[in-house]
C-alpha cells in the first residue's frame, strides 16, 4: 500500500516539474522524464527510472524548502479603523471593508425575512456590526445588516 502511495506521489511530483498536460477528460500525458512510471501496472512490479527519482528528490526537497517557508511564524497585525459601510450598495461596502483586512460575514436580511443577497449590489446596508471608526484587530469578521432598495 505504502509502495503504491509513494508512485503515486512520485508521479504526481514529476508531472508537476515535468510539465504533464491534462487533456481535460480526467487523463493525463506525461513529460518524457516521468513516462518510466506507470499508475496502470501495480507499484511493486515497476522500478521508477532514477531520473523519475531525482525529479521526486528535487521536488520534495522543494516542498520542504515551502513548508519551512509557510510555517514561519505569522507577524501580528496593526489593527485597522473600521470603515462606514452604511448607506452603500452591500458590494461597495464589503468592497471598503476588504480593503481595510476585514472578513465579511453573511449578511443578516433587515426585514427578518432570512432571504440572501444573491445581487449585492442590489442590496443597501443600514447597520454593521463592527462600529465604523473603531479600532480592531486585521482579518476580524464584520457582519452587516442589509434590506433591498425596494423593501419599504
Amino acid at each position: 500500500m505504502h509502495t503504491k502511495t509513494a508512485s503515486a506521489i512520485i508521479l504526481t511530483l514529476a508531472c508537476a516539474l515535468g510539465g504533464c498536460s491534462s487533456s481535460g477528460d480526467g487523463t493525463t500525458s506525461e513529460a518524457p522524464a516521468a513516462a518510466a512510471t506507470s499508475t496502470a501496472a501495480p507499484a511493486e512490479a515497476t522500478t521508477p527510472s532514477p531520473t523519475t527519482t531525482a525529479t521526486a528528490t528535487t521536488a520534495t526537497t522543494a516542498l520542504a524548502t515551502t513548508a519551512k517557508a509557510t510555517t514561519a511564524p505569522r507577524k501580528t497585525k496593526a489593527p485597522v479603523k473600521v470603515p462606514d459601510g452604511v448607506g452603500l450598495n452591500y458590494q461597495s461596502a464589503q468592497d471598503l471593508w476588504r480593503a481595510a483586512g476585514l472578513h465579511v460575514a453573511p449578511a443578516t436580511d433587515a426585514t427578518g425575512a432570512h432571504r440572501l443577497p444573491l445581487i449585492d449590489a442590489n442590496w443597501v446596508v443600514v447597520a454593521q456590526d463592527l462600529k465604523a471608526g473603531s479600532k480592531v484587530a486585521a482579518d476580524s469578521f464584520i457582519t452587516a445588516t442589509v434590506k433591498k432598495y425596494s423593501d419599504d
